[in-house]
């Protein structure tokens, strides 16, 4: 008796509304599951730490805490916690914006990497751990305090999810993310460049693995810009454009780590050779422990059969 005063558009919004919720969740916990999965690889595979699987570790590092603080703001904040704006709801929504900016910087520092391997001949010696732990956790730190303070002097309500009409706060670390995504473009366009003219014929094992990662880059680069600039789209007033943006953002965001630990870890050939070598190796220790055990047994059986038969 309640649905019929309730008009057809709102009930339709509500149902794409549920549907792109369910898609989050799904593609969050597939993000995560996967990304979990490439974390423990890049940990137990010792043997293939070089720089460069560094930064992808700390890229999927960044993914794995952005998509847990997803989880946390999803199943712990209500409109009640929205509308009290307690402490711990503000903690987490700076921890969720803190990840989300360092998996951008992260990104950042892959493009980084290869801008300098491929276009400045391969001078990545000088290039060090701490100097990419600085751009991918440290840079965004101090901006994100600065956008805290300016919420809580400027636009102090619902958790700081949102904005007020006006207030302008969010893009003290939104204006970073675009900086950060525009250089990113310009490294791969001149990478791009520098690929097609000068390793065409280069077939070196070095080289085809800056290839890949090249190839990973310009796949997840406009995977992640494209989502985050959809925040700056107004899908208008035209229902069927609404639901298409509903549907197009929810997807992209929620599966964004899958892409990147599909790309960087499991597509990553020095990741297969390793793990192949180790199958390898466990299958020859098991085929081996098997041929032991069979003469073992038989050895037995026929010393009992032989001290049954000097018994009769």
């Amino acid at each position: 008796f309640g649905n019929s005063t309730i008009p057809p558009t709102y009930k339709k919004s509500k149902l794409h509304y549920q549907i792109a919720v369910i898609i989050n969740y799904m593609g969050h916990c597939l993000s995560l599951l996967t990304l979990l999965f490439a974390f423990t690889l890049f940990l137990r595979l010792r043997c293939i730490r070089c720089l460069r699987n560094i930064i992808h570790w700390n890229l999927i590092s960044a993914f794995i805490l952005r998509n847990t603080t997803w989880f946390i703001v999803q199943l712990s904040m209500n409109p009640d916690v929205h509308e009290s704006n307690v402490l711990w709801c503000r903690l987490v929504t700076t921890a969720y914006n803190y990840f989300h900016m360092a998996s951008f910087f992260w990104m950042f520092g892959e493009g980084c990497y290869l801008h300098t391997a491929i276009v400045l001949t391969y001078s990545t010696d000088r290039l060090k751990e701490w100097m990419f732990a600085c751009i991918g956790w440290c840079i965004p730190f101090p901006i994100i305090v600065a956008w805290a303070i300016g919420k809580l002097y400027y636009d102090n309500e619902k958790c700081w999810f949102g904005k007020r009409a006006g207030m302008y706060t969010d893009y003290i670390y939104q204006g970073p993310m675009i900086l950060v995504l525009m250089i990113n473009l310009i490294f791969l366009f001149n990478i791009v460049r520098i690929l097609i003219t000068k390793l065409r014929a280069s077939t070196t094992s070095e080289t085809i693995q800056y290839r890949k990662a090249v190839k990973a880059t310009l796949v997840l680069l406009p995977l992640l810009g494209i989502t985050y600039m959809l925040f700056f789209v107004n899908p208008g007033e035209d229902e069927i454009s609404q639901i298409v943006f509903i549907y197009f953002n929810s997807f992209l965001q929620s599966f964004q780590g899958f892409f990147v630990s599909v790309f960087y870890c499991f597509l990553n050939s020095e990741v297969h050779s390793v793990v192949r070598k180790r199958c390898h190796r466990w299958q020859d220790k098991h085929s081996i422990r098997r041929a032991k055990s069979i003469p073992t047994s038989t050895s037995r059986l026929s010393f009992h059969s032989i001290k049954q038969t000097t018994s009769v």
